[in-house]
């Protein structure tokens, strides 16, 4: 990217520079590693902004459900990609959550499938429509990378473990919610889901609320408006 070769000649300058104040290769070095870190600190914070404004952008549009106009403001993001790392990433989540959360699934697929691991949302989604599809394979490899990237997320380990239930797997969700249980401990959700199954019993995955019924797995009920999880909630990952 732009920002990283930017950033190399950045470096150079600065290494340069140090050799000539010190003819020291151990200072030239350094200031050569300090200018490429310093350079990408503040050139990553500024494009970081640039990307929160398209999205902050958009949350208007997306509650009064013009979701068209939502993505085609996020589409306008993909300038900043050929200067920073993951841009292009982060914005395929969002529009792939706009447009499943409004059950254009297959419309949402690709963008689902050029999501980042760490976006929880977008990935469950992306494993809920293979789900769906009844293609196991597909959900459970997007699931395993979701659940690594999202180690201390209970959302994403209680469907981990849903899915693997619901698909004959009941000791591998077991297991699942055991590992995620040592690193959310305090979490009665997974402790529930555990010992649901540990009963002979199904999960229950309504605990989770709009986060759950946003999958289109279960009925929406009344009065409950699409695309709940906002752009607000998500993170934005920087590289």
């Amino acid at each position: 990217m732009l920002t990283l070769l930017l950033g190399i000649l950045v470096g150079i300058i600065t290494g340069y520079l140090g050799y000539l104040i010190y003819p020291s290769f151990v200072l030239a070095s350094i200031t050569f590693v300090v200018g490429i870190l310093v350079f990408n600190f503040f050139m990553g914070r500024y494009f970081m902004n640039k990307l929160t404004a398209v999205f902050n952008s958009t949350e208007k549009d997306i509650k009064s459900g013009k979701a068209d106009i939502a993505i085609e403001k996020m589409k306008a993001g993909y300038k900043y990609a050929k200067w920073q790392f993951l841009v292009k990433q982060q914005i395929d989540s969002q529009i792939g959550i706009i447009l499943y959360a409004n059950k254009r699934f297959d419309e949402a697929l690709p963008y689902l499938k050029n999501s980042l691991k760490a976006n929880w949302m977008s990935m469950s989604m992306l494993a809920a429509y293979y789900y769906k599809q009844k293609d196991y394979a597909n959900m459970k490899a997007v699931m395993e990378k979701s659940s690594k990237a999202n180690k201390k997320d209970s959302f994403t380990q209680c469907l981990y473990a849903y899915f693997l239930s619901e698909t004959g797997d009941v000791d591998g969700a077991i297991a699942v919610l055991a590992k995620a249980m040592k690193k959310l401990p305090s979490d009665e959700r997974l402790q529930n889901a555990s010992d649901a199954l540990k009963n002979r019993k199904k999960i229950k995955m309504q605990a989770y609320g709009t986060l759950w019924l946003q999958l289109h797995l279960a009925k929406m009920p009344d009065g409950i408006k699409q695309y709940q999880t906002l752009i607000g909630r998500q993170k934005i990952t920087r590289r």
